[in-house]
C-alpha cells in the first residue's frame, strides 16, 4: 500500500487523504474555535493538554479528549475494533456541539480559508528542528516505519520530499502571522524553560481568567511527567483510551518532552552540516531558536 501521496505540490501521508484536504476549502469555522497548530512531533499534545487545562481550570478529569484523538486534516479509527474503519475526523469535528480545541499540523495555505477571515483564537508553537527531527525519527522507529538513522537524517537535512511541506516553510510561513491578534506564536523551549510565564501568555491570548490557584493547577497537571500519568490512567481506565494517548494505538504522543536530545543523535558531521540548513532558512527573519 502506498503510504504518501503529492496534493497541490505537497507531500502527505495517505491518513491524511486528498478528500479530506479538498474539504479544507469549505470548513466551516466558528468564531469560538480555538485551533492549535505545529509541525508534527513539535508538541501538539502537550499544547491540547495546556489548552484545555486553562479551559477546565486544571482539572484534567473535565477534558473533552474525543478531540485529541486525530487532527482536523487526518483519518481516525470510527470503529477501534476494525482497523480498516477509518473516517474523516474533521467530520468528528463539525458534528460537535460544544466549543472545539481544533487540533492540525497543515501548512498555513491549507488551512480552512475560514482561519483568516473569521480570525478565531490561534496558537503555533514551534520547536527546534534538531529536536524535532529526532522526535519524527523515534515516533517513525516505534511504529515500524523508520529508515536508519543515517538515511533519515539526510533527508531531513535535505527538507526536499518531507511531509506536510518541509519543516522551515511550515515554520516561517506562520512566523509571519507573529504579529496577528489572533494569533500567538510560541517556542516550545520557552515553554519548557518557563511553563508558569508561558501558561500566563496562553491563558491571556485565550482570554481566561485563571486565579493563583488554578494557574498553580494548569501548571502541575501539564508537567510531563504528570501528564505521562494522566495518559496511563487513561489507558487503563478509558475504553479505547490507547487510541487517545498513541498513534493509531502504537507509539506514545509524550515521549521525552526534553530539549538537547538531538545530542545524543547527530554526529558532530552531521550537526555540522545542519547547521548550515538552519542558517540558509533563518537567516534574515529574526526567528532564532535554543538548542538546549
Amino acid at each position: 500500500m502506498k503510504q504518501e501521496h503529492n496534493y497541490k505540490g505537497v507531500k502527505f501521508s495517505m491518513m491524511v487523504p486528498p478528500g479530506n484536504l479538498d474539504a479544507m476549502a469549505t470548513f466551516e469555522v466558528r468564531p469560538d474555535d480555538i485551533f492549535l497548530v505545529t509541525y508534527p512531533k513539535c508538541g501538539i499534545h502537550w499544547l491540547f493538554e495546556i489548552t484545555n487545562l486553562i479551559l477546565t481550570g486544571g482539572d484534567p478529569d473535565k477534558i473533552d479528549r474525543t478531540c485529541m484523538e486525530s487532527s482536523l486534516e487526518m483519518a481516525y479509527l470510527k470503529d477501534k475494533t476494525d482497523m480498516t474503519s477509518f473516517e474523516p475526523f474533521y467530520k468528528k469535528l463539525e458534528a460537535k456541539i460544544d466549543r472545539r480545541v481544533i487540533v492540525s499540523h497543515l501548512p498555513e495555505s491549507f488551512l480552512p480559508p475560514q482561519v483568516f477571515t473569521k480570525k478565531p483564537k490561534v496558537i503555533y508553537v514551534a520547536r527546534n528542528p534538531k529536536d524535532c527531527g529526532v522526535s519524527i525519527y523515534t515516533a517513525l522507529k516505534e511504529m515500524g516505519a523508520a529508515s536508519e538513522w543515517e538515511e533519515f537524517v539526510e533527508e531531513w537535512t535535505k527538507q526536499e520530499e518531507l511531509t506536510y511541506g518541509g519543516y522551515f516553510k511550515h515554520v516561517l510561513d506562520f512566523w509571519k502571522h507573529r504579529n496577528d491578534l489572533n494569533v500567538l506564536f510560541m517556542k516550545y523551549e520557552d515553554m519548557k524553560k518557563d511553563p508558569r510565564g508561558s501558561i500566563v501568555r496562553f491563558a491571556d491570548h485565550l482570554e481566561c481568567n485563571l486565579t493563583d490557584e488554578k494557574l498553580k493547577l494548569v501548571v502541575h497537571h501539564s508537567e510531563v511527567n504528570n501528564m505521562k500519568k494522566t495518559y496511563d490512567d487513561i489507558e487503563k481506565n478509558v475504553p479505547g483510551g490507547v487510541f487517545l494517548t498513541r498513534i493509531f494505538g502504537k507509539a506514545p504522543f509524550i515521549r521525552k518532552g526534553e530539549i538537547g536530545d538531538w545530542k545524543n543523535h547527530f554526529t558532530v558531521a552531521q550537526n555540522e552540516q545542519f547547521d548550515a540548513k538552519i542558517r540558509e532558512n533563518l537567516r534574515g527573519t529574526g526567528l532564532v531558536f535554543d538548542f538546549e
